[in-house]
C-alpha cells in the first residue's frame, strides 16, 4: 500500500491504524456436490493480481467503508459500495481474468488470503494477548454475500446490508445468499504461529505445479455461497462480498463509540447451463495454489452473526428506543445539521452473457481520466457562505492499475 499516504493521513487525523492487512476476494471456484473445485477459475470485477504490473499496493483492490478519513467512524447512506475500480461489470482482462461460470444452485468458492487475522493477530489489527482484540468480532468477524440481477454503479452499502434471505429487505433488489463467519476453520498465512502450524500439520497447501516439497504454501480463506436455483441462464448474477469487522464500543479507549470497518469485493459471474468438470482449470496461474476442494462443511456453514444490522456499531439503524419490540429503520436517522441526501440512480445495465470472454482484454477508460469530487457540507454559521478549494495530490487519486488521475477537491460549505 502506499504507507506514506496512509501515515499522513493517520497523523493528521490522530487515529491509531487499527489493521496491519486487509483482505479481498482473489479467486473464484465452482464446486461439484463433493466440494472439489471444477471449471474454469474466476475473477471479481477489474482484478488485478498482487505480481501484474502496475499493481499499488493494497489500494489496487481493496476498497474500506466508512473511508479513514470520515468521522465520526461508522458508514452514511453516501458511502459507495464498490471499489472505483468495481463499480461497473468490468473485467481487467477477459482472457487472464474472466468472470466465474456457474450454473443454477451452483456451490461456489469466493477465496482470499486472511492476512494474518485469523493465524497471527498483532497489537496493529487492534489484538492484545489475552484479550478478544479490544472489541473485534470472534472468528474474524462475518462476510455477508448478497446478490442481484439490478446492480447499480453506484451502490450503497447502507442500502445493500439491508437486503435479507427473503428479498423483502432494503430497496428489494437484491437477497442476502450467505453469511459466514472470516475465519473458515483451515487457512492460514504461513509464519510462527501456534494457528498455522497446527493448521499446517492438518491441511498442507501446496503451489501451483508443485510436484513435491514441504507443503508450505499460504493456504487461503474462503465464504462459500450457492447460487440462486431459479438463476437465469445466459444472464449475469452479481455477488458482493461484505466483510464486516467492526469494533464494539467500550472495547478499545481509542474509539470509546466503537467504529465501523467493512471491507468489500464486487463481482458477476456468468450464468450457464453446465460447467466442464476439469479439474485443470485452463485459467490456472503461477501464483496460485493447488488445493483441489472446498471446506468440508461449505454446505452446512452458519456464522455467530446473521443479521448484518444487528451488528451494526453506528446509529444508522438503530431503532427508537422509546418503542418496544421496534425493527431496525429502514429509513436515515435524522441528526440536526447532517439532512439525509436522498441519492437515486438508474440500474446498472450488465451486459448479457453470449459466450465465453474472447482473448482480447476489456479495461477500464485511459489513463488520464480527470477526476473531480465534489462534496457540499450544509452547516449553520452567520458568515457569509464560504467557498475553500483543496488541490488533491495525484497520488490520493491513484486507485487502480497505476492509472493517473488528476483533479481537485471542491468543498462548499453553505450557510
Amino acid at each position: 500500500m502506499m504507507r506514506g499516504v496512509l501515515a499522513t493521513a493517520v497523523l493528521a487525523l490522530g487515529i491509531v491504524p487499527t489493521v496491519l492487512g486487509h483482505s479481498w476476494i482473489t479467486q473464484m471456484r465452482t464446486l461439484d456436490k463433493n466440494g472439489k473445485y471444477v471449471g474454469e477459475y474466476g475473477y471479481p470485477r477489474n482484478f488485478i493480481a498482487t505480481s501484474d504490473p502496475g499493481y499499488n499496493g493494497e489500494l489496487s483492490m481493496v476498497f474500506l467503508n466508512p473511508p479513514l478519513a470520515q468521522q465520526p467512524p461508522f458508514i452514511n447512506f453516501d458511502n459507495t459500495l464498490c471499489h472505483p475500480n468495481q463499480t461497473k461489470p468490468v473485467q481487467s482482462s477477459s482472457n487472464k481474468y474472466p468472470r466465474l461460470q456457474a450454473h443454477p444452485g451452483a456451490w461456489m468458492s469466493l477465496r482470499y488470503a486472511e492476512n494474518g487475522h485469523v493465524s497471527n493477530p498483532s497489537p496493529l489489527n487492534g489484538h492484545v494477548p489475552g484479550t478478544l482484540d479490544l472489541g473485534r468480532r470472534p472468528n474474524g468477524g462475518t462476510v455477508f454475500v448478497f446478490g442481484t440481477t439490478e446492480p447499480k454503479e453506484d451502490e450503497r452499502i447502507a442500502n445493500v446490508i439491508q437486503w435479507t434471505k427473503d428479498g423483502k429487505g432494503g430497496d428489494k433488489r437484491g437477497v442476502l445468499l450467505a453469511s459466514n463467519d472470516y475465519d473458515d476453520g483451515r487457512c492460514y498465512q504461513v509464519n510462527e504461529s501456534p494457528v498455522t502450524k497446527e493448521r499446517m500439520a492438518q491441511t498442507k497447501n501446496y503451489a501451483m505445479g508443485q510436484l513435491d516439497g514441504p507443503g508450505n504454501f499460504e493456504l487461503l480463506c474462503e465464504t462459500n455461497v450457492q447460487m440462486p436455483k431459479d438463476a437465469a441462464v445466459g444472464k449475469p448474477y452479481t455477488l458482493y462480498w461484505v466483510w464486516q469487522w467492526g469494533m464494539d464500543p467500550k472495547a478499545n479507549p481509542t474509539f470509546p463509540k466503537g467504529k465501523d470497518e467493512y471491507y468489500t469485493t464486487c463481482m458477476d459471474v456468468d450464468v450457464v447451463d453446465t460447467i466442464k468438470l476439469d479439474t485443470n482449470a485452463k485459467f490456472a496461474l503461477a501464483q496460485q495454489d493447488a488445493m483441489d476442494k472446498a471446506v468440508s462443511n461449505f454446505k452446512s456453514r452458519t456464522a455467530l452473526i446473521q443479521d448484518p444490522l444487528k451488528a451494526e456499531v453506528g446509529d444508522l439503524f438503530k431503532s427508537d428506543p422509546s418503542q418496544s419490540g421496534a425493527v431496525p429503520s429502514l429509513k436515515p436517522t435524522k441528526t440536526a445539521g447532517a439532512p439525509f441526501k436522498n441519492t437515486t440512480s438508474t440500474a446498472l445495465q450488465v451486459p448479457t452473457l453470449t459466450k465465453r470472454p474472447g482473448d482480447k482484454p476489456t479495461v477500464l477508460p485511459g489513463d488520464d481520466d480527470v477526476l473531480t469530487i465534489t462534496v457540499t457540507e450544509r452547516v449553520t454559521v452567520t458568515a457569509p457562505a464560504v467557498t475553500s478549494l483543496i488541490t488533491a495530490r495525484p497520488e490520493h487519486l491513484s486507485r487502480h492499475n497505476g492509472a493517473k488521475f488528476r483533479g481537485r477537491l471542491f468543498t462548499t460549505v453553505i450557510a
